[in-house]
């Protein structure tokens, strides 16, 4: 019995996934295991790089910027803000002992210490508040050298894990390409007598570079949007709990919305293959069956088909550009809903004392990096 060499798998898009066609693929990623290992490695250090940015800098806010010393009890049960927290003054060091003597009033010596309240400093001269804190424009500097280092670090990572992915890629699809042409030359003359010629260079071309898409972005940023999404699940829930369950109130909506955009675009995106096929068909049939037309006088029934693929083609793009219209702004409004929450409860509870400033702005830095990953993954 001969096959059906007309059968095309696009005649079922019903079926999402089929695991039985990656498993194919298995053979051809096998000699480059060792390379999308390193790759899937050098994505968790970069994953950790992007999840320690923030937190240098609730380090930076909290022990340098705004250093968390209440002045006495009352003031922590009262509520402490700006104006009641305070800087505390070792008076072994003679600068700041000096300080100490030339504003006695804005002082409070206890021991071999002094404190003096952030609403006291404006009454000190400018000279006099970087001799008072210059361990924390020292230290602020080492942060900042430290948030530098990362930003390279993390560039560097990200350049060698995409070139690793990029030649691996490249390296497979060149495998990929070269079975496809070997086994199309042993195909029987009926497969190409029932199969249009577009469409099989559709297929080794434009399908196989989708291919490369896969093995280049799509597999590492899987990876990369999984451990950031429990990283930061994880730092959110260490720095505040409570505020980590606030900012998470919108999450059911986000899921929600990714799931359905992505049931759609994934239709929308097979008809777009499809089409795109069709109208490859179409050329190489009038190309090469040109003589044919215009020997019936088919010139003008031939374009209207052309026309009539190409408009299809048009409608289905309309339709693939007002679904991303939609999802994209939805997905960002939905985080700056996030932030909104976040800002008034953390807010609030920064203003109660119940809260550092520094882990309120990371917070927010977190939840800014918590949309992408499952923005990208939809």
């Amino acid at each position: 019995m001969q096959p059906d060499y007309g059968y095309f798998e696009e005649t079922k898009l019903e079926k999402t996934y089929d695991v039985r066609l990656l498993r194919r693929l298995h053979p051809f990623i096998r000699p480059y295991r060792v390379l999308l290992a390193a790759s899937i490695g050098l994505v968790l250090l970069i994953t950790l790089l992007e999840l320690a940015l923030p937190y240098v800098t609730k380090i930076a806010i909290d022990r340098y910027i705004v250093p968390r010393t209440a002045a006495s009890a009352d003031s922590i049960k009262s509520g402490p803000n700006a104006a009641d927290k305070a800087i505390r003054v070792d008076l072994a060091a003679p600068q700041q002992q000096a300080l100490v003597s030339k504003y006695p009033a804005l002082f409070k010596i206890e021991g071999r210490t002094a404190t003096i309240k952030y609403g006291a400093l404006a009454q000190m001269a400018k000279s006099d508040r970087a001799v008072l804190r210059r361990h924390d424009l020292s230290g602020l500097a080492v942060l900042a050298t430290v948030f530098l280092a990362l930003v390279i670090f993390n560039f560097l990572l990200s350049f060698a894990q995409r070139m690793i992915m990029e030649y691996t890629g490249h390296m497979i699809m060149h495998d990929l390409r070269m079975r496809l042409y070997t086994h199309m030359q042993d195909l029987a003359i009926a497969f190409f007598t029932r199969n249009p010629v577009g469409r099989l260079v559709t297929r080794v071309t434009n399908d196989v570079q989708n291919m490369h898409e896969l093995f280049t972005s799509v597999i590492s940023m899987i990876f990369k949007d999984f451990f950031l999404l429990c990283g930061i699940a994880v730092v959110m829930m260490v720095l505040n709990w409570k505020l980590a369950l606030v900012s998470f109130a919108v999450l059911p909506l986000v899921v929600y919305a990714a799931l359905n955009f992505s049931k759609r675009a994934r239709s929308i995106f097979r008809e777009l293959r499809i089409q795109v096929a069709e109208i490859n068909t179409r050329f190489a049939e009038t190309i090469g069956g040109i003589r044919v037309i215009q020997l019936f006088l088919q010139e003008i029934n031939n374009y209207r088909k052309l026309a009539t693929l190409n408009h299809a083609n048009y409608l289905t793009g309309m339709r693939q550009i007002h679904v991303l219209a939609v999802f994209m702004p939805l997905i960002e409004v939905l985080g700056v809903v996030a932030v909104a929450l976040v800002i008034f409860y953390g807010g609030g509870r920064v203003i109660s004392g119940a809260l550092t400033l520094g882990a309120l702005v990371a917070i927010i830095s977190y939840i800014k990096m918590f949309f992408r990953p499952i923005r990208d993954m939809a």
